[in-house]
């Protein structure tokens, strides 16, 4: 599993800090196999960096959490914004970019990211796209 990490460069702008390839590790004695994306520093996570895009409200207090499975039709956009809220993005099926200040950055079938409040958009691949997101509620900064 490829996941990127989101923040911000030293001009505030939101890039890609870290990409990694999640290592799957033997549970001993067993057949299950388990990774790590993300772990939290702290409960709630940090309030996100201040950014540059309007504020999209996903009214989810802090240290609260919710998940969501989203179907995105063939090319539909997501405007950029920005979330008080660390999201935990995977992709179940088709493709989707992830458009930071940095550029955009592909995501395929496997692909998660750890989107940290930053400024960011979405668009659908050719064949659309399902996302699951799990929401962590942030205090605002």
């Amino acid at each position: 599993m490829r996941v990127l990490m989101t923040g911000v460069d030293d001009d505030g702008r939101s890039c890609v800090i870290g990409a990694e390839t999640i290592a799957m590790d033997l549970a001993p004695g067993r057949r299950i196999w388990h990774g790590t994306p993300y772990t939290a520093p702290s409960v709630p996570p940090p309030a996100r960096p201040l950014g540059h895009s309007p504020f999209m409200d996903l009214q989810i207090p802090p240290s609260s959490a919710r998940w969501l499975v989203m179907d995105y039709e063939p090319g539909e956009e997501q405007e950029m914004h920005q979330t008080d809220s660390v999201d935990l993005d995977i992709v179940l099926r088709g493709s989707i970019e992830l458009i930071l200040d940095d550029g955009i950055h592909v995501l395929h079938t496997g692909d998660g990211a750890i989107v940290g409040g930053v400024d960011h958009a979405w668009k659908a691949g050719i064949n659309g796209c399902r996302l699951s997101a799990i929401f962590i509620g942030t205090p605002p900064p």
